[in-house]
């Protein structure tokens, strides 16, 4: 857990040069909340709300607006660098309860902004799942239409074959009524 002298401090050291008020400023502007708020209004901020920072700073430089910025912090997966165990041990050596005593009966607040995008995350899962299975549903439907509409056009196919032959077999039938009507001195004759 940082305080925001903290924050400017692990900014400083990666380059971030801001002050007190650019920090504050973009806290508000970019909706990064803190992880917790002791009683006398200290704030305090883990190692992803200094990671979504320093995107936010890089964004900035960029020429993003604020709105771009907050947009693209809150919505695409973090990927923050993988530390070191003793870095991670150091890191939770430096906030012990004799430092801040307000720490002692901690509880962590998942913020609004995490469940949001954990819910996002999960929505998107399960729309594309939904998306993949009636996509793949809708083809294979579409296949036995294709096949459908083949054996379709088969039987059609048989069908006018069918006619044609009734066709033939009816013009020699009329040949031979039209042979019959004829008087018999032309049938003779001819």
């Amino acid at each position: 857990m940082y305080r925001k002298e903290d924050v400017l401090k692990k900014l400083n050291e990666d380059n971030y040069y801001i002050d007190v008020r650019a920090l504050e400023n973009f806290v508000k502007d970019w909706q990064i909340d803190p992880i917790y708020e002791a009683k006398d209004g200290t704030v305090f901020f883990d190692d992803i709300g200094i990671f979504k920072l320093k995107k936010g700073i890089s964004l900035k430089s960029q020429g993003y607006t604020n709105d771009q910025i907050c947009y693209r912090i809150h919505k695409t997966p973090l990927e923050m660098p993988e530390k070191e165990d003793e870095e991670i041990k150091s890191t939770a050596l430096e906030t012990t309860p004799q430092q801040i005593p307000e720490v002692r009966n901690v509880t962590l607040n998942v913020t609004n902004q995490t469940l949001q995008m954990l819910a996002e995350a999960v929505a998107g899962k399960i729309t594309d799942d939904i998306k993949n299975h009636i996509d793949a549903s809708q083809f294979s439907e579409k296949l036995i239409e294709a096949g459908e509409y083949k054996k379709d056009n088969q039987k059609l196919a048989q069908q006018v074959e069918q006619l044609l032959e009734d066709n033939k077999k009816l013009a020699k039938r009329l040949e031979y009524i039209e042979e019959r009507q004829k008087p018999l001195w032309k049938r003779i004759f001819e």
